[in-house]
C-alpha cells in the first residue's frame, strides 16, 4: 500500500499531470509547475527533486490504475456487449496520462528504472487482449488458425500502446471523444477478419458505427 500524500504533494501532481498533457512534457518544467501552484521551486523541490520524481510518481497512479483496469477480465470474463465498453476504459486511462504514451521514448530514455515496469504493463496489455478474444472465441463469435489469436492480442497491445503517437502524426489535434472513439474503433476492426458466421460482433460493430454518426 502506498503511504498517503500530502496536499502539497497532491497538488503539485495533478498541477504537473494537466500541464504536462495539454503543453507536452518536453515543455514543462519543475519551475513551470511550481509557477502555475503559485509556490516557490524550493517548496516543490522539497517534496520532488525534479521532474524526473515528479513524472516516476505520475507514473505510480499510472501503474496501479491501467493494472486495475487490465487485470478485470482475468478475473471475470466480459459480456460480448460489455468488450468495447471495456475498450473505452483502456483508451480513456490512457487518455489521462497521454504525455507518457506520447514521449515514451525519450521519458523512459531519462528515466530508465521505469522501462522495465512499462515493459510489465505491456505484457499485462497483450495477455489481457488474449483474454478478451480467447473469450469471445469460447463464446462461438471468432475463428482463428494456428498462431493467429497469439498474432492478433500483440496486435492489439501495440495498437493500445502506439495509438496516440501514430494518430498524432497522422491526423494532429482531434477532440478527445473523436480519438478515443477512433481508437476504439481501430481495434474492433482488426478483431473483423476472425468473426465467425455468428452477428454478434458484427452488430455491436454496426452499432458502434452509427453511434458516431
Amino acid at each position: 500500500m502506498k503511504p498517503r500524500r500530502s496536499k502539497t504533494k497532491t497538488r503539485i501532481l495533478k498541477t504537473a499531470l494537466e500541464l504536462f498533457n495539454n503543453e507536452g512534457e518536453a515543455q514543462v518544467s519543475a519551475v513551470d509547475v511550481a509557477s502555475v501552484m503559485g509556490i516557490s521551486p524550493g517548496n516543490l523541490y522539497y517534496h520532488y527533486k525534479g521532474k524526473a520524481e515528479i513524472i516516476t510518481a505520475l507514473f505510480d497512479d499510472f501503474e496501479e490504475e491501467i493494472r486495475l483496469i487490465l487485470s478485470g477480465p482475468l478475473t471475470k470474463p466480459l459480456s460480448l456487449q460489455d468488450n468495447w465498453v471495456y475498450l473505452y476504459i483502456i483508451f480513456e486511462e490512457i487518455y489521462d496520462f497521454r504525455f507518457f504514451y506520447r514521449n515514451m521514448s525519450e521519458i523512459l530514455m531519462r528515466i530508465p528504472e521505469l522501462h522495465t515496469r512499462f515493459s510489465r504493463i505491456l505484457a499485462l496489455k497483450e495477455q489481457t487482449a488474449f483474454t478478451l478474444i480467447s473469450n469471445l472465441e469460447d463464446g462461438g463469435y471468432l475463428q482463428f488458425q494456428e498462431g493467429e489469436k497469439g498474432a492478433l492480442a500483440g496486435r492489439i497491445a501495440q495498437h493500445f500502446t502506439f495509438w496516440l503517437q501514430y494518430h498524432d502524426l497522422r491526423h494532429g489535434t482531434t477532440p478527445p471523444k473523436i480519438l478515443i472513439d477512433q481508437g476504439v474503433f481501430m481495434t474492433l476492426i482488426q478483431i473483423t477478419p476472425y468473426w465467425s458466421e455468428g452477428d454478434g460482433y458484427a452488430a455491436l460493430l454496426t452499432e458502434f458505427l452509427e453511434g458516431q454518426s
